[in-house]
């Protein structure tokens, strides 16, 4: 029974008599208007906001479009005939192979009128033929861009100045003045001397290692060849060895180095033998002497190249070519093919061409006793001849492989009385041995010297 009062009970309030009652109810409540209302302008608000947002944008859009879309149009004609601009350039270049200073100034802009102008001024001072590969060129212009009658862009160029740097001592500057014509200077440029020392252990060469501490390759060389006389750099020379030197260097205003001068001393220690030299002029001439006075300067060259090796040595060896023992009447040093080949003293060229299998081979007489000879070389300095003087030093000939030859070498040979000697053991004579007046003028720039190289800190770190 109680069971299905409670079912019935459940179908009675499902009865949509049921559900139209509470419906009323709802809506005769007092909160019931209040809340629809709010909810209708809630719906409408936002709607609305929406529409209007969407209708922005696209009027924004299509304004953007439209203004993308619309052609820029200038009227040229419409600016003043009158507008210019102009400015100051500076150009800077550094020579280059083939070229001349007229391509370089006319490069910028420069009339060929103003061109031939500033050659004929410059020619005055210094010549532009001596302008060389490497030389600093600097033109400052004037360039003005306007309209002429017609309303045509036209461009004028002006050029003010023009300095140019053939060496370090030195400047040339043209110039263009209130009367537009051009004139030419030479100025000196003052360079500051210093004196810097350097003193370093050989590991690899006396060459390399010098000029990895700092010392210029120049010097190196002509350090180099003060020792010629007296060193043989293949055989003398070996690791643990020293080097000590001064050097002159000369520094522009802006303190950079621009050039080495004179060694003004030098010093190998070759198992712990000092060896070491001195410069001194003697009158107006630059001499090296060693320290009791006496010059370094020999009446020949130990080694008559530079950065080569003894690859055989005077007396009896197996000939490469021939393939049987024969005696060797030279030293041979091994270089690449081109390498300078130097007179060993001053003298005469008495030879002067191919020479069965010597090659291409250079004779020198130096004097009635001593002559020197140079073979297989690849080719021979054509400014001398038969019959040419030469110095100590002058490359006469270059290395090669000429005649019967298995590789680029030196053949040097030292003649004593038409008979071939061993150079290595050739006592070279000495030249000016300073005495009296001399010797003591010597002393007190070797005294000075000494200071410089007890003040002056090492510049190898």
């Amino acid at each position: 029974m109680k069971k299905s009062h409670k079912k019935s009970q459940s179908k009675r309030s499902l009865n949509p008599s049921v559900i139209a009652e509470i419906i009323d109810q709802i809506i005769e409540h007092r909160l019931f208007k209040p809340l629809s209302i709010s909810i209708v302008v809630s719906f409408v608000l936002f709607s609305g906001f929406r529409y209007f947002s969407n209708l922005a944008t696209d009027y924004f859009q299509d304004k953007e479009r439209r203004l993308k879309e619309t052609p820029i149009k200038i009227n040229l004609a419409s600016l003043e005939s009158k507008f210019d601009l102009t400015e100051d350039q500076i150009a800077e270049h550094h020579v280059r192979s083939g070229e001349t200073l007229s391509q370089i100034i006319s490069r910028v802009g420069a009339s060929d009128s103003d061109v031939k102008i500033i050659l004929d001024q410059m020619g005055k001072v210094f010549s532009p033929k001596m302008i060389t590969v490497g030389d600093e060129v600097v033109i400052k212009y004037k360039v003005k861009v306007g309209y002429d009658e017609n309303k045509a862009v036209k461009r004028d160029l002006l050029v003010n100045e023009i300095t140019i740097i053939p060496t370090p001592e030195e400047k040339i500057i043209i110039n263009r003045g209130a009367d537009k014509s051009y004139s030419a200077k030479k100025i000196a440029v003052k360079l500051d001397r210093h004196i810097n020392k350097f003193y370093g252990v050989i590991k690899n060469s006396l060459f390399e290692d010098g000029v990895k501490s700092g010392i210029s390759p120049n010097t190196m060389m002509q350090m180099i060849n003060l020792y010629g006389y007296d060193v043989d750099f293949q055989r003398d020379i070996h690791d643990g060895d020293k080097f000590e030197m001064l050097v002159e260097s000369f520094y522009d205003e802006e303190g950079k180095k621009v050039k080495d001068g004179n060694v003004l001393y030098s010093s190998l220690t070759l198992q712990d033998k000092p060896i070491e030299i001195y410069m001194h002029k003697v009158g107006n001439q630059i001499e090296y002497f060693d320290g009791k006075g006496n010059s370094v300067r020999k009446s020949l060259l130990r080694t008559p190249i530079n950065g080569a090796r003894i690859s055989s040595g005077f007396g009896m060896r197996r000939h490469p070519v021939l393939g049987y023992s024969k005696m060797h009447k030279g030293t041979d040093f091994a270089a690449p093919t081109g390498t300078p080949i130097f007179a060993a003293g001053a003298g005469t060229i008495t030879y002067y061409g191919v020479k069965g299998g010597y090659g291409n081979y250079v004779q020198i007489r130096h004097n009635p006793e001593y002559s020197t000879a140079y073979g297989h070389a690849s080719k021979f300095n054509k400014k001398f001849k038969v019959g040419s003087k030469v110095k100590q030093g002058d490359v006469v000939a270059y290395v090669g492989t000429t005649g019967r030859s298995t590789g680029p070498h030196l053949h040097f040979e030292v003649i004593y009385k038409g008979q071939q000697i061993n150079p290595a053991k050739v006592k070279a004579t000495s030249g000016i041995r300073l005495a009296g007046k001399e010797l003591k003028s010597f002393l007190a720039t070797k005294n000075e010297i000494d200071r410089y190289r007890k003040n002056v800190p090492n510049q190898i770190k």
